[in-house]
This record gives structure tokens, sequence and C-alpha cells, in this order.
């Protein structure tokens, strides 16, 4: 029985008792019964002793049974029977009699599909491209899917993402970006695994990177070519959008789908949101050049400022057989225009030359003319943190005058 007592100047009695230590003696525990009649503080007291008791108890219980886990494991490690399978069902057992909750268990495929799960609400796109992804994985693990999501290792992943750029069974060759992509989208499924205590490795973050292979350095046009192109072009607003491709850099899509409430042509400027860039919210200024002023002044009055300034070209799509970037290609080869080395990447051809060649374009013509890395990036619109980084924004004025400086075609 706990004994009870009154210290002086407290009007409630404390308790003291003692428990056993797992060295094999005691200690002892002083408490406040809160309570100032006689009686109740017994009780009270009686009642806080059985409970140190059976907590010391319980500990007790949980650590011989832990130490009959680790035991028979050191046992197996003995043998050399011990391995990464039955190294988990010691662990198990141990996290269960420590928690009392089980580690939850997922293999590959089970994981993958409550990742995919918790990705709801994204746009349709965006979870057909994650179902597409994971399920290539998924094909090229076949039976393997089933096993422990914590069985996976580097070299597993080193070759998946070989087999992707080699084009597996049933599957065409990937380019070195869509492979990255891909394992990009597997390097997702680890973190969140990691984030959630199932595992805690990610085994495509130790990769090395691909070397870009595929990628060709994109080839200028010069102004010969330029004007020839704009020459060549069988509509108007073919010859509209090649002028604002190779005098704002803005890509092939960008162009087709500028409105007229990105034309401010009384102050002289473009002020539009790339797609590239969107998701950052980068907003590009690009000084309007006296050739696109030209063109863009000769164009019908729009209804509205959402009125689209290419309005054929804007329905088209930027890729297939009719798109936007086959009817350039067009346009090149009737203007005899050169489209540069070529390398297979993947199940398609690449080039060195295409519309988004005008970007480089007119980056050459700007450091023809003279004008600095700093105020390019700014007119280009290349934001990427390490780079704006390393620049201040400069005024209205001065990019106006770097523009001023690119002569006409």
């Amino acid at each position: 029985m706990a004994s009870i007592y009154k210290p002086s100047n407290r009007k409630q009695y404390h308790t003291s008792f003692h428990i056993p230590t797992s060295s094999k003696t005691s200690k002892k525990v002083t408490r406040s019964t809160g309570e100032t009649n006689r009686k109740k503080a017994q009780h009270a007291a009686d009642a806080m002793e059985r409970a140190a008791l059976d907590e010391v108890n319980n500990n007790c219980e949980r650590s011989r049974a832990i130490m009959e886990i680790i035991t028979q494991a050191q046992r197996d490690a003995l043998k050399g029977t011990l391995n990464a399978v039955s190294g988990r069902d010691y662990i198990s057992p141990i996290v269960k009699v420590s928690t009392g909750s089980d580690i939850p268990e997922y293999s590959i495929r089970s994981w993958v599909a409550e990742w995919l799960d918790r990705k709801e609400g994204r746009s349709e796109s965006t979870i057909n491209a994650y179902k597409t992804h994971t399920s290539h994985f998924l094909q090229w693990l076949d039976e393997r899917a089933d096993d422990a999501l914590e069985s996976i290792t580097v070299a597993d992943m080193r070759t998946y993402r070989q087999w992707l750029l080699d084009g597996g069974e049933g599957m065409r060759k990937n380019s070195e970006t869509t492979a990255k992509l891909k394992m990009k989208v597997a390097s997702s499924v680890f973190i969140k695994a990691m984030a959630e205590g199932i595992t805690n490795f990610n085994p495509v973050a130790a990769l090395e990177p691909l070397e870009e292979l595929n990628k060709l350095e994109r080839k200028p046009f010069t102004k010969q070519e330029v004007a020839d192109l704009i020459d060549a072009a069988t509509t108007d607003e073919w010859k509209g959008i090649i002028t604002m491709g190779a005098f704002t850099g803005l890509r092939l899509t960008d162009c087709a789908l500028i409105t007229w409430k990105d034309i401010d042509l009384k102050n002289g400027w473009i002020i539009t949101t790339p797609a590239k860039t969107k998701r950052k919210k980068t907003i590009v200024k690009i000084p309007i050049h006296s050739s696109l002023s030209t063109w863009l002044e000769a164009q019908p009055v729009p209804i509205n400022d959402k009125t689209k300034v290419f309005q054929t070209l804007s329905t088209l799509t930027g890729a297939g057989r009719n798109g936007l970037s086959m009817k350039f290609t067009r346009i090149m080869n009737a203007a005899g225009v050169d489209r540069g080395e070529e390398k297979n990447a993947g199940s398609r051809t690449m080039y060195q030359r295409s519309f988004h060649s005008l970007r480089h374009t007119l980056t050459t013509w700007l450091i023809e003319a003279g004008v600095s890395p700093e105020v390019r990036m700014e007119i280009l619109g290349h934001k990427s943190e390490g780079v704006h980084a390393g620049y201040t924004h400069h005024g209205d004025e001065s990019l106006a005058k770097a523009m001023g400086k690119v002569s006409n075609i």
C-alpha cells in the first residue's frame, strides 16, 4: 500500500511508493494526491501505485518480447540466413510490439495505385500522363511489380531508364527528354513513399544524369533567310507570325495564341505570359520592333481585345501532319532554307532548324547589335531562378533602345 502524508504548509496529501527498475533495484516515486480528505487521498495514492506498477510490468513484457525477436534474428545472422526479406519479417513485429500498429506494407504495384489515387483533382491530361508513365514502369517490372516497394535498387532504375531509351518489348524508343520525364514521375512515387515513412530511399535520386546526346544545338537563321521565309509564306498570317517569331523570340504556339489584349501598339509593347512559364506566372514585356509594328498596324481592327491576332493559325495544333510545325517546315522547303543537321531522337527525327530557331535568331541579332546579356535575357524571358539571380531588371527605355538596334528585314 502506498503511504500518504501531508507536507507542512500544504492542504493536499502527498504519496510515496517504490517501483522496480530494469537494474533489479527500485526507485521512489513521490506525487500529490490532489485530495485534502485522508480517506480519498489513500484511494488516490493506491490507484497511482497500481498504474505505475502496471506500466513497469507492461514495459517489461514488451522488452522481453522485443529481445526474443532480436535473439532469433541474431541466430539467423550467425547462420547466414538473414536477408532483406527475413529482416523485414523481424522488424515488423518489433514495431508492432513497440507501437501497437503494423508497419504499412505496399508492393510496388499497390503503392503506385495508391499514389495515382491521391493525384485525383489534377487535370485529366496530367492524370492520363501519370497513368501512362507508371504503367510503363510496371510493364518493365513484370512479376516484380508485386515485390515490396523497398526492393527496388539504383541498379534497377538505371536498367529501367535504358529500357526506355532502347525501346523494350512492345515499347517504342523514348527520346532522352521523354525518358527523363518518366523517370521524374517514378521519382515522385518514391518521394511520396519516403514522406509517409513507407520507404527511406529514392533509388531514382541516386542515378547519374543522362548526357543530352539527343539534344541538337539550334542553328539561327540569317537575316536573308528570314526575309526568304516571309516571302515564301502563302498567307498574310504566316508572314506575320514569322515576323513576330523573329522579333519577339516567342515560341510558335505562343505566337499563334496571342490576342490583341497582349498588344499595346500605342506604347510599342507586347506583354504576355508564355505557356512554358505560365505555371510560374512569368510575364514577358517585349518592345515591338518596327518591322513587326508595320505588319500589326496593317491588320483589321479587332472585334475586341480577346480576338486572336492570328485567327486562322490559332485554330491549328502545334504538332501533326497539318499542324503549325509541319506547315512551317513546308515554308522552309519552299524558301530553300536548309533545316540543318538531323538526328534520331527515339521515335522522331530532330533538326537544327525549326520555328524555334527564330528565338535563337533574335538572340544572335541582339548580340550583333551589342546588346548586353542581361538585357537580352529580359527581352527573351530567360527568368529561371539561376539566371534571374544573376541580373537586375532594366527600364522600359533600355529594352526599347536595345530592340531598336536591330535593323529591319
